[in-house]
């Protein structure tokens, strides 16, 4: 190296497969491994404290709020409701929840996260969760697949449900199924809309998700919902996440009724949030359009 620097030392994102990673110097504050899976906290001088599961970046102090505030904001601002009911699967770092609890409307969250441990961490060490003892908030450390099918056959419906959830192998792995995709579907209000979202990578070939590309087959929830018609609207917005591999991050919009969630309803400034951006998100670049069918 010309400065004399032994990059090697650094820590390095798993390449899941893709052959590019990230590589930070920065030090592990914390290690542990729960029933689920790996769980590190790490302490970079510029980006704060960073949340890894399994060899994976899920969020850093620097910049977890552009992710939790587009994820939120977005469905909730984008169609006027006098009350409205949240599930959120997984959120484990609890950013989700923090945003979704700044809008009075919403009367109930349900939060399910299958790891308490990383709850717990991540409330110990990152600090960026939202107010679990407020009165709207049911957390349940369960798996989400059997929350939602038991949901389901006891007729609970929600008008958002949001994934916030790590990739396709480990204990996410129950949710990336048709089963769970019917059990969304099903507890889904008729004008509510479910939230999901993934990195994706531009190819010399083709555009591929971190979910495909993680995952057992070259398949992720958007596709299955394209193939399968569960919920048979799909929309797309966008925004770039730095510290999320490849940076270019999509958030996918999954209806019945083929609602437009493009417009805010009402003015919300958030760190990132505003109409501004909000409005703009939805103006995709031909590339998503030709090769990922939006």
């Amino acid at each position: 190296m010309s400065n004399g620097e032994d990059y090697s030392k650094w820590w390095h994102e798993d390449s899941g497969g893709i052959g590019l990673t990230h590589a930070l110097e920065m030090e592990l504050l914390h290690k542990e491994v729960s029933p689920f899976q790996k769980i590190e906290i790490f302490e970079h001088k510029t980006f704060g404290r960073i949340l890894v599961l399994d060899g994976l970046i899920q969020a850093a102090q620097a910049d977890e709020f552009i992710y939790h505030e587009m994820a939120v904001h977005v469905p909730l601002l984008g169609r006027h409701r006098d009350a409205a009911s949240v599930v959120i699967v997984g959120g484990g770092d609890g950013g989700i929840l923090r945003e979704v609890l700044k809008h009075d409307e919403v009367k109930r969250v349900v939060m399910v996260e299958i790891d308490r441990m990383v709850i717990e961490l991540s409330n110990q060490y990152l600090g960026i969760n939202g107010d679990y003892n407020d009165p709207r908030v049911e957390l349940i450390c369960a798996d989400a697949a059997d929350y939602l099918r038991k949901a389901a056959v006891a007729g609970d419906m929600f008008d958002l449900i949001i994934l916030d959830l790590t990739e396709p192998v480990g204990p996410s792995s129950s949710v990336f199924t048709e089963a769970f995709c019917q059990d969304l579907a099903i507890c889904l209000r008729p004008d509510g809309v479910v939230l999901d979202s993934d990195s994706i990578f531009i190819g010399r070939e083709r555009v591929q998700f971190l979910q495909e590309i993680c995952g057992d087959k070259d398949e992720n929830l958007v596709s299955v919902m394209k193939q399968k018609q569960y919920l048979p609207h799909i929309s797309a917005y966008r925004s770039i996440v730095p510290l999320y591999p490849g940076a270019e991050f999509g958030f996918f919009l999954y209806s019945k009724d083929g609602f437009s969630y493009a417009e805010p309803f009402r003015d919300f400034l958030g760190r990132h949030y505003n109409g501004d951006v909000h409005r703009a998100a939805f103006a995709l670049p031909t590339w998503w359009r030709e090769e990922l069918g939006f």
